[in-house]
């Protein structure tokens, strides 16, 4: 037997009731979660936050304790404001969840302003929740966590100067913003090149933009240098920033099983999105498919930049959360057939899932 909800067809009554109907040996009525993200009402928000909390939930309950090392890659922001938080797993969960969850808000104003997804709906901001959600180091408060909330605001500046009269304003917005999030977690530096790049793909940028742009980069760090030296940590501001960034991966690292597990699972969404290729730009807008090529280049510049850390780090890729959540709402809405669509969703939930609880 299957089950599904249906409105009552009596005049007047708006009750839903709730119908059974022969099984007839396929899942044609299995639409038990996607379907209520592919609406676009404004209370599916709620569903959102109902879905962040559900896969935060091995965190928030203690199953799940956070690493004992120190935070990678924090800048002297995040260690001045949130390194408080190393000794308290309860708040660092809460705060990660609640993070997420408005990450997955903004994600979802950046593909409904910027026709990213050619249906307006909430699969983006649910499989960034998962993406964000899906190894046990991105269920604690981190600096790439923290950091990667100005990603999908930064995106939506670059997507608008594709048809803006003066993008100077913008070109400086997307290096204030590139810098700021470097101020919580250093390596997000690394980023420029292809912010830079995004800005020229999507037009033709003069000398003095350029300059602009180099301007926006500037300025968070010298404002945060200015901030440590009122505070006498001028020059531990310096040391760290330069020396975080640049590292090299210690290739004698002994590399644990659960650090495998967890990169492949990364590796695995990696695959879908890079599978899936032809979905992002069949009957697509050249505007939207310069979009998506700005899209992969922030994976690209992610994976490369992670031989920049001396030991190996999970919470380094979220920086690409925001790029792949999105493929992979697009990757599943592409699917013709519904119920596959649900059956693939609860069987990665389950990848995830084991992952959690392996070790």
């Amino acid at each position: 037997m299957a089950l599904f909800a249906s409105k009552n067809r009596k005049p007047g009554s708006k009750i839903f009731s709730l119908k059974l109907l022969p099984y007839s040996g396929t899942v044609p009525y299995l639409r038990v979660v996607l379907i209520f993200f592919r609406s676009n009402q404004v209370s599916t928000g709620i569903l959102l936050a109902i879905f962040t909390l559900l896969v935060h939930l091995p965190a928030l309950l203690g199953f799940i304790t956070p690493d004992a090392a120190p935070a990678d890659g924090a800048g002297m922001f995040y260690n001045l404001l949130f390194g408080w938080l190393a000794a308290q797993p309860l708040l660092s969960a809460i705060a990660s969840a609640l993070l997420v969850f408005i990450q997955g808000l903004l994600v979802n104003w950046l593909v409904n302003n910027s026709r990213v997804n050619p249906e307006r709906n909430w699969l983006a901001p649910l499989f960034y929740v998962l993406v964000m959600s899906c190894v046990p180091d991105f269920l604690f408060l981190s600096p790439a966590i923290v950091a990667v909330t100005v990603m999908p605001i930064m995106l939506r500046l670059i997507f608008q100067i594709y048809k803006s009269a003066d993008p100077t304003m913008i070109v400086f917005d997307a290096g204030f913003l590139t810098a700021l999030g470097a101020l919580f977690y250093i390596p997000t530096l690394w980023l420029f090149p292809v912010i830079l790049l995004g800005l020229t793909h999507l037009r033709s940028l003069k000398p003095r933009e350029i300059a602009v742009f180099m301007t926006g980069l500037f300025i968070p760090g010298f404002l945060g240098w200015i901030v440590a030296l009122w505070n006498n940590m001028g020059g531990g501001f310096i040391q760290l920033h330069f020396s975080t960034l640049w590292q090299f991966w210690d290739f004698q690292t002994d590399f644990q099983l659960s650090t495998l597990l967890r990169s492949s699972l990364l590796l695995l969404l990696a695959l879908t999105v890079l599978l899936s290729f032809n979905v992002y730009y069949q009957k697509r807008l050249m505007q939207v498919q310069k979009y998506n090529n700005i899209l992969y280049w922030i994976i690209l510049v992610t994976c490369v930049t992670a031989i920049l850390r001396k030991t190996p780090s999970v919470e380094h890729f979220a920086l690409a959360g925001t790029s792949v959540g999105i493929f992979m709402a697009l990757s599943f809405q592409s699917l013709k057939n519904k119920a596959i669509a649900e059956v693939l969703f609860f069987g990665l939930l389950a990848v995830i899932g084991f992952v959690m609880f392996i070790f």
